[in-house]
């Protein structure tokens, strides 16, 4: 279990060293008060820590030349808010950090799951007769996935010695896969440092596996759905 009777300077270090260090919990804590003013102490880390980095960022590129630009998408605001709101953190949470507890039924169905990322990524780089058949196949992938672990998830609850000893590179590594898939959101890239537009979301995928894996996985969705609100009402410009 994890302590539920930290300060809010003692919660930000200790998600500072999960960045550094991730370390396995068996049960995150019970939900409570104590929960959610964990959870705000690490959405707000989350969002001064991205707030840094675009302005060092706009300090080191004032020109824009080298760090690529957002891609203004033409959709409308109800859409815009279904997929920042509701639509990404229920499925970018599941994906990328819904299997953190390690038990073996949700790190087989991580496995459809991230097959089925590999077959979406593939459907906008194929030909084109093969578009339709890549992304079919990814959803028959996420379905399947979901069938096995609705059969099994009750059953296969043990967790491999191999994920604990691991954890940390299980970790890092969604974490940078995470960030890499936002790497549509933004123009083309005119030099290789213009991947750094994504540490912002690299480093708030290490945050958001600490939510997850210490206070749960519908904290990891509430912290994913409130920073991009945030950003939806700066986008917008209200308030």
């Amino acid at each position: 279990m994890v302590a539920a009777d930290m300060t809010l300077r003692a919660r930000v270090a200790d998600a500072a060293r999960f960045v550094v260090h991730p370390t396995f919990v068996a049960q995150p804590m019970a939900w409570g008060r104590a929960a959610a003013i964990a959870l705000l102490a690490v959405f707000a880390a989350d969002l001064a820590l991205d707030w840094l980095i675009v302005g060092a960022s706009e300090a080191f590129d004032p020109a824009g030349t080298l760090l690529p630009a957002p891609i203004e998408q033409d959709i409308g605001l109800a859409e815009d808010i279904f997929t920042a709101l509701i639509f990404a953190p229920l499925t970018e949470e599941l994906l990328f950090r819904g299997w953190m507890t390690g038990r073996a039924a949700g790190l087989r169905f991580a496995v459809w799951g991230f097959a089925a990322l590999g077959l979406f990524a593939a459907s906008l780089m194929v030909p084109p007769a093969l578009t339709t058949p890549a992304a079919l196949a990814g959803v028959a992938a996420v379905l399947a996935g979901l069938v096995q672990w609705s059969r099994w998830r009750h059953f296969d609850t043990a967790v491999p010695g191999w994920f604990v000893r691991h954890f940390r590179w299980f970790i890092w590594g969604q974490a940078l896969l995470f960030g890499l898939t936002h790497i549509g959101n933004y123009e083309p890239l005119a030099h290789p440092v213009g991947l750094l537009v994504v540490l912002p979301q690299t480093l708030g995928g290490l945050l958001l596996a600490y939510t997850r894996t210490r206070l749960g996985l519908g904290a990891a969705m509430a912290h994913h759905a409130a920073y991009n609100a945030v950003f939806l009402v700066s986008d917008y410009g209200w308030g």
